[in-house]
């Protein structure tokens, strides 16, 4: 038996959220809270007790955008603007530390990204490059890890109709386990 009630409220600058439950045979309670600081910083932070195991999670984040140098012409003066957004979050529960940079070239079509996660006690880290390209009709997505794997994506719509049926292949290749996989699915409604 499960249940969880949330209570959401917000301002011009900020939104918040409550929680209020019962999960594994004890109670729950959340909280979580985010700020725009100026229009470049938001940082924010999210809480939760769950009193079956008794534990205490919570989160940190801080985010920063800021429109990235691209050369004007007179033809792009009111389309989107190029962004850069780095995001440094923690997690406590898992002494976790992530950082993000997305970076967004060419809005709605060429976006690019890094992670790196780390864990400061026992020094363990990973590292994830990638970009998505977009298309009239299709959506391409590939990631590098620091192991050596390949993942990549590829999508495309079938038809130009609102919810035409769209196709999509995956692929990822693993050198350091010397494992190559493919799917594919189709998508339709």
């Amino acid at each position: 038996d499960q249940l969880l009630g949330e209570l959401d409220f917000g301002g011009a600058t900020w939104c918040g959220n409550l929680k209020y439950g019962s999960m594994g045979g004890g109670l729950v309670y959340g909280c979580n809270y985010i700020q725009s600081i100026t229009s470049n910083w938001v940082a924010g932070g999210e809480g939760m007790y769950i009193s079956a195991n008794q534990s205490l999670l919570s989160n940190y984040m801080m985010k920063y955008t800021v429109e990235a140098p691209t050369i004007e012409t007179s033809l792009d003066k009111e389309e989107e603007k190029p962004t850069s957004t780095m995001i440094a979050s923690y997690n406590s529960a898992q002494s976790l530390l992530c950082f993000n940079y997305k970076r967004v070239v060419t809005p709605k079509r060429v976006t690019l990204g890094a992670e790196l996660q780390c864990q400061p006690a026992s020094l363990e880290s990973a590292v994830m490059v990638g970009g998505e390209f977009a298309f009239t009709r299709s959506k391409v997505g590939v990631v590098v890890d620091g192991s050596g794997r390949i993942q990549s994506t590829l999508e495309t719509k079938l038809g130009r109709e609102p919810g035409s049926p769209s196709l999509t292949f995956a692929a990822e290749l693993d050198h350091g386990k010397n494992v190559m996989r493919f799917g594919y699915g189709l998508n339709i409604g």
